[in-house]
């Protein structure tokens, strides 16, 4: 059981969603979402060296890094950055919360697997759809697919609802079965950015050790905190001083360079998830193979 869950999840959304609404959405926020996402994009690659280099050993691994790398900079070019983006990150996020713990099953596998990804991602999208601007139909479909699937999930799941400590074993393993549709519904009264969800992700998985037992036996657990918080803090004290720079002396060009390096750079981290990544279906890791590392 992963403890806490459900509790440190809730905890670090709320954070975000505290942050966004006190300093808005604007560059100070891109700013502490640049100091975050750097470091886990650039941590992740180093404690995933090992898994890259096995999986660069298949041939299907090596052309998905060849077509995604210049997808990465057509994205970045062209101007549909931002808006595909939204929708790359959240299959990554439905994929990471719904295969956490792959030791935490259940009875009806893959069934219920795909309504827990199907429930998170359309939640996600009715959650950010402010931002997407897809229409009230297309709106209205993705919250109730975030309801449904969401009931159906739980449903499917009835029988860890007899006992209470196999209640919260479930919850703390799929919390996101909650917080998807509950967002969803937020949403509603108080449109949600989508750079909170990524923030969340950031947050939560840079502090994964702290509810993921055993998550650094290969490590040295001392290491891997001191390399957080140096890193962490430094990138957000630079990316808070290139705000400065362009609030006071209209000096944009450095922060809007470092901001489109930065898609860029997720594409491929979720791109390079899908090689080696634990948080992914039995298919993706098949396709790919998987290496070592700290889950992305």
């Amino acid at each position: 059981m992963n403890r806490r869950r459900l509790s440190f999840s809730l905890a670090v959304l709320v954070s975000c969603l505290l942050l966004h609404r006190v300093v808005g959405g604007g560059l100070v926020f891109e700013a502490i979402i640049l100091g975050t996402g750097y470091p886990h994009g650039l941590l992740g690659l180093k404690y995933s060296r090992r898994g890259i280099k096995a999986a660069m050993e298949r041939t299907p691994a090596k052309l998905t890094i060849l077509i995604a790398v210049p997808l990465g900079m057509l994205a970045i070019t062209y101007g549909w950055d931002v808006y595909a983006l939204i929708f790359y990150f959240g299959l990554h996020h439905a994929l990471s919360e719904t295969y956490f713990d792959n030791e935490a099953g259940s009875r009806h596998g893959s069934w219920s697997k795909g309504l827990l990804v199907l429930c998170i991602f359309s939640g996600y999208l009715s959650a950010t759809r402010a931002q997407l601007g897809l229409g009230f139909v297309c709106d209205a479909m993705l919250f109730i697919t975030a309801l449904a699937s969401s009931a159906a999930f739980l449903l499917l799941n009835r029988s860890e609802f007899a006992e209470r400590a196999r209640l919260i074993g479930f919850l703390n393993n799929h919390s996101w079965a909650l917080i998807g549709p509950a967002l969803a519904v937020l949403a509603v009264w108080y449109p949600i950015d989508w750079k909170v969800i990524i923030l969340y992700h950031f947050g939560f998985y840079g502090l994964l050790p702290l509810v993921k037992q055993g998550m650094l036996s290969d490590s040295n657990p001392r290491t891997f905190w001191i390399e957080g918080s140096v890193w962490n803090g430094l990138g957000i004290s630079v990316f808070l001083v290139m705000v400065l720079f362009a609030a006071v002396w209209n000096v944009q060009f450095l922060f809007s360079v470092s901001y489109q390096c930065f898609l860029a750079l997720t594409y491929m981290h979720i791109t390079w998830s899908f090689l080696i990544s634990p948080g992914n279906p039995v298919w993706i890791k098949r396709l790919f193979g998987q290496g070592s590392g700290v889950p992305a």
